[in-house]
């Protein structure tokens, strides 16, 4: 592997530059001033804040007089050019993956190949689930300033998507290798043993409860019937 011992912090280092570097874009390019500051009655109206007190930033595309607001529109082009030199990175290294992973598949037995190629399939997938669940939504909330409308989006909604990774992380891989899934069926077999036991544990509970109250009740009534006969 390349990025074996000392190279594996050039991926540290990567990923550290990017993120700071997306980071102080937002914080720099996205700064409130006068203008932006419109967003205080809406946010007043609608969530009763007062946004002095929270941290903030704004994204708005074009000046009151149609003019373009190149300093925020920078944010949304730097983040754009980050976005598509990550994927060129990703579908460069899927590529040159398959290409060598074909050549050294030849070697192996039968199940090591469909195990390795199923791992690829978990690969390829899970590369789609970050698109779906992360930067769609932010691609969505970035780019909606360019259409200058006129209307209030509740994006927190679009926010909670971000939620959704690490679980269909997990089970992509769970539904893709057959080991994985054999696993989470045998599991979920046991779970379900042990739930209907448990139901007919309490089922013959409940059954014994009501027939002693039932007994109790009987013997009440026939000795006050003859309690009566007396």
């Amino acid at each position: 592997m390349y990025f074996k011992g000392w190279r594996f912090l050039i991926c540290i280092a990567y990923s550290t530059i990017v993120g700071a570097q997306w980071g102080l874009s937002m914080y720099y390019f996205n700064m409130m001033d006068d203008y932006t500051d419109y967003m205080r009655n809406e946010m007043q109206k609608r969530y009763g804040l007062n946004i002095s007190a929270i941290a903030r930033l704004s994204l708005v595309s074009y000046n009151e007089d149609g003019s373009i607001r190149w300093r925020n529109n920078s944010c949304t082009i730097d983040m754009t050019i980050f976005m598509i030199v990550q994927y060129s990175i990703v579908i460069y290294c899927a590529v040159i993956m398959y290409q060598k992973m074909e050549e050294k598949l030849k070697m192996l037995s039968i199940s090591l190949r469909k195990l390795h190629k199923q791992f690829y399939k978990t690969l390829i997938l899970q590369i789609f689930t970050p698109t779906i669940c992360l930067f769609a939504p932010v691609v969505f909330i970035i780019y909606l300033p360019l259409f200058n409308l006129q209307i209030s989006i509740p994006t927190g909604m679009f926010l909670c998507a971000f939620t959704l990774y690490p679980a269909m992380d997990a089970i992509i891989v769970m539904y893709v290798v057959s080991d994985y899934k054999k696993a989470a069926k045998s599991d979920q077999k046991r779970l379900l043993n042990i739930v209907n036991n448990f139901l007919e544990l309490l089922r013959k509970f409940l059954d014994g409860l009501y027939s002693f109250f039932n007994l109790r009740d009987f013997r009440l009534d026939d000795s006050q019937t003859t309690s009566r006969k007396r």
